[in-house]
């Protein structure tokens, strides 16, 4: 074997840690390890790229990474799942190698388009590549290389302006901009201009937060009850528990109180084995005798659902709206559903429908509070809660989650980890309330907490106040206008190239 050959696996291992390194510990080193390897990796890899590394190598970098971040993913399928350890292996490995390819495939077109024209062309379609990838390609786990910027307070606060894809785009565009430079022997001024403008921008765009326009000031008592219920696990004494829990953490904090409502979150599957979206009288009055507005998770009919009973009000049903492909709902057309769920004994969860008024009202002395709820995995969907939060005319978030399907591994914290930008990108606080653990808050300015440990109980209060913010990342026109730029100044670029050549 030659030097070089020997000195290929290393390389890919290299590669492969450091790009754990940026999802894989969240909150390491006062939360600056995230984004600085989030930074890092595009850089190194694209330049091993440009370099003229094989495909093949390129690829078992990214699977090695996503092996180190989602390695729980086989143990998942196996204990959970209900598949037997070679299946379980062999559904982990599609995974990462799925994955792997989608980055592969923005590398190579970075590299085809750094060969004719450096480095501002390989940093457009390095930009848009992610931002593609990300935005419509098929995941079956939907991440973003944006979400490390939420570590910190003030790279986070800049998703309001460009949305967690658009710091994607902005990584690996600076990334590939001082690889191309790097590769092509250039200066070390110019290698860092790109590095050095993306971290500027960070932190105008940080800054330039503060200067966005608020709504007025909301107050509201939360309560959050965190069971450690056995996942997926089914009895009728639920419901009674979880009073049971609700009513000492009220009691203790003397809720509700004069002046204040007080809004009691209970996780996805708290209470299972019956069909919630029939009408129960019982259940407002349930919420009526606490003075307190209720939401919580449950089912129905063939679909993932929280309700919410708030006193004088009818009952909020909502089900999930995009239910997570393989572990909810077969992907694919109506036919190959149907064959794929015959054939593995499976029932495909029925998806909800966003409309407009999705959102559960609170009814508070300041007025109508209204909380768009986010069903597990939904809240990794950043167009989804967009567009839940537009129609629902939302002033506060929450996500109900069942993180119970993993275990003690560190799936929950990758979960937090992935969801914490949806607050800062649209303005307004996400309470996130969990089945087994960690239940926490993620406020508009990139502040977080998480509480607990996975597979544990816990009964949480949080004294609300907040202004909801007007981000421009609300807007529907934001994605679509970064991916047309983008595109556009590739065509440009790739078209001047040619010119020449001609």
């Amino acid at each position: 074997m030659t030097r070089p050959g020997l000195l290929r696996p290393l390389e890919a291992a290299v590669l492969a840690g450091i790009f754990a390194l940026a999802f894989r510990f969240p909150g390491a080193l006062g939360g600056w390890l995230e984004p600085v390897a989030a930074l890092a990796f595009p850089l190194l890899f694209l330049e091993a790229a440009f370099r003229g590394r094989h495909a093949t190598w390129l690829w078992l970098s990214l699977t090695g990474g996503l092996v180190l971040i989602f390695h729980w993913v086989p143990a998942t399928l196996a204990t959970k799942g209900g598949l037997p350890w070679a299946a379980a292996l062999f559904g982990g490995g599609l995974f990462y190698a799925w994955e792997a390819l989608g980055f592969l495939l923005v590398a190579l077109a970075a590299r085809w388009m750094h060969r004719r024209s450096g480095a501002l062309g390989a940093a457009v379609v390095a930009a848009l590549g992610i931002l593609v990838w990300e935005s419509w390609g098929f995941h079956i786990y939907t991440w973003s290389w944006g979400a490390p910027f939420g570590a910190l307070p003030w790279t986070a606060r800049s998703a309001a302006f460009l949305g967690t894809r658009g710091l994607s785009a902005l990584a690996w565009g600076a990334g590939a901009w001082a690889a191309s430079a790097r590769a092509g022997g250039a200066p070390a001024r110019r290698v860092l201009a790109g590095p050095a403008f993306a971290v500027a921008l960070l932190a105008g765009l940080g800054g330039a937060w503060f200067l966005l326009p608020r709504d007025a000031e909301r107050t509201l008592d939360v309560a959050m009850i965190q069971p450690n219920f056995p996942p997926g696990q089914r009895w009728a004494g639920m419901e009674l528990e979880m009073w049971q829990r609700s009513d000492a953490l009220l009691s203790s904090k003397g809720w509700p109180r004069a002046g204040r409502s007080t809004l009691l979150l209970w996780p996805e599957s708290s209470v299972m084995g019956r069909d919630a979206r029939s009408a129960e009288p019982r259940l407002s009055g349930e919420a009526a005798s606490r003075g307190v507005a209720w939401l919580f998770g449950t089912e129905g009919g063939f679909q993932n659902l929280v309700r919410g009973e708030a006193p004088g009000r009818a009952p909020f049903v909502f089900a999930k709206i995009e239910p997570m492909p393989f572990g909810e709902r077969m992907p694919g057309p109506a036919p190959v559903r149907r064959w794929l769920d015959e054939r593995m004994g499976f029932i495909s969860e029925e998806p909800g429908q966003l409309a407009p008024g999705c959102a559960f009202e609170v009814p508070s002395p300041g007025g109508m509070i209204r909380v768009h709820p986010l069903i597990c995995s939904e809240a990794l969907l950043p167009e989804r809660a967009r567009r839940g939060l537009a129609l629902g005319r939302a002033d506060l978030l929450s996500n109900h989650t069942n993180d119970g399907w993993f275990d003690r591994s560190v799936a929950t914290d990758l979960h937090a980890a992935q969801i914490r930008l949806r607050a800062p990108e649209l303005g307004v606080p996400l309470l996130r309330a969990t089945l087994t653990g960690k239940s926490g808050i993620f406020r508009q300015d990139g502040r977080f907490e998480l509480w607990g440990a996975p597979l544990t109980e816990g009964a949480y209060a949080v004294n609300l106040t907040w202004r909801p913010i007007r981000t421009p990342a609300r807007s529907a026109w934001l994605l679509p206008l970064l991916a047309g730029g983008l595109a556009a100044g590739a065509l440009l670029i790739g078209w001047r190239a040619l010119s020449r050549k001609a």
